[in-house]
């Protein structure tokens, strides 16, 4: 497979197709057409293909003839600056959205718009990753301006890290804490001695949106 070595940076709604190219490859065993990109992005599939057709020219995949004709190639360069300089991926790895902002501290507004793509290492068991404000993790080493990457479930076990959902419809918060389950209601709790538990009643309003499996912290 032919390598193109001077792939550009990609914005954040190209490096969101390229995410979703990679998912539907692991998941079906072939690329998507345009209409089942355009689907999972929200999209028309003229729009998918505007956007794949701009992938090729920044050498982050190859297009073919047929609708599924597309060939992923093996060097990308970071979105926006997200990584630093430039992120060699020559190695096997896979592409996840970076989706908003989560509060470590009070709930904040729950999880937000794309903001970029982060290129992981392939088998990482991340599907997304956060952009964490606020201090209540510090003693689990989760600090503010930290991405923390998530394994998107529904279920965790007592003592996982996990962003939860609290609330409904509008009023829906995220917020990262340690999960412990008890008979009657959840505790969120902070990893800061300072700040209290979240107390969520049976009956109230909770959904998880994933297990916190990775923190990345850039420096400088």
């Amino acid at each position: 497979m032919a390598k193109q070595e001077n792939a550009v940076g990609l914005s954040v709604r190209q490096g969101f197709a390229l995410a979703e190219i990679r998912k539907f490859l692991a998941a079906h065993g072939r690329p998507p057409t345009r209409a089942d990109l355009g689907r999972v992005m929200g999209v028309s599939a003229q729009t998918a293909d505007f956007h794949l057709r701009a992938l090729e020219r920044k050498g982050a995949l190859r297009l073919g003839r047929g609708a599924r004709a597309i060939e992923l190639l093996s060097s990308v360069s970071n979105t926006e600056g997200e990584l630093g300089a430039s992120s060699d991926l020559s190695v096997a790895h896979r592409v996840v959205p970076i989706v908003g902002r989560v509060a470590a501290g009070s709930p904040l507004s729950a999880i937000e718009n794309l903001e970029g793509a982060l290129p992981l290492p392939e088998g990482s068991a991340a599907d997304f990753a956060l952009r964490v404000t606020g201090d209540s993790m510090i003693e689990a080493g989760i600090l503010d301006g930290d991405l923390v990457l998530v394994e998107q479930s529904r279920e965790a076990k007592k003592g996982d890290i996990v962003v939860a959902l609290i609330g409904d419809g509008e009023t829906v918060e995220a917020t990262v804490k340690r999960y412990l389950p008890e008979r009657n209601r959840v505790v969120l709790r902070p990893a800061n001695a300072r700040l209290s538990d979240i107390v969520v009643r049976r009956g109230e309003p909770l959904m998880l949106a994933g297990r916190v499996v990775g923190v990345l912290r850039m420096w400088g």
